[in-house]
């Protein structure tokens, strides 16, 4: 008998977007929350879920921030949520970022200041 089998990590969409002060760079963005889980499959279906961690993207310097468990249950459950800026924990920031956290100005790896607001980066 030959069984096909696994243990992966998986990524899901919540499609939840809303708009809110970034509490990394203070600029107004909108944030996007995801599910990262584990999941057993048997013959390339997936059977069950375990580990499940629910995180929010900055769409402004894509800072990662995350999220308690209960409150990204409930954005799982299509219930009407609203973020705070407590309910977020900065966990990572974009490392290929190339823009002014200030303004979104594209930067040359080069620059000491932000030649569009000043910024000393």
């Amino acid at each position: 008998m030959i069984f096909i089998g696994g243990i992966a990590q998986g990524r899901k969409d919540l499609g939840f977007l809303q708009t809110l002060v970034c509490k990394k760079c203070g600029r107004y963005s909108s944030v996007s929350v995801y599910m990262v889980y584990t999941y057993f499959s048997f013959f390339f279906i997936p059977l069950f879920k375990w580990g499940k961690k629910y995180y929010a993207v900055s769409n402004c310097c894509q800072t990662t921030f995350s999220i308690s468990d209960e409150i990204g249950k409930a954005i799982e459950r299509g219930e009407s949520v609203t973020l705070q800026e407590d309910d977020l924990e900065i966990i990572g920031m974009a490392h290929n970022s190339s823009y002014c956290p200030d303004c979104g100005f594209l930067l040359s790896p080069d620059y000491t200041y932000c030649p569009k607001c000043g910024r000393k980066l």
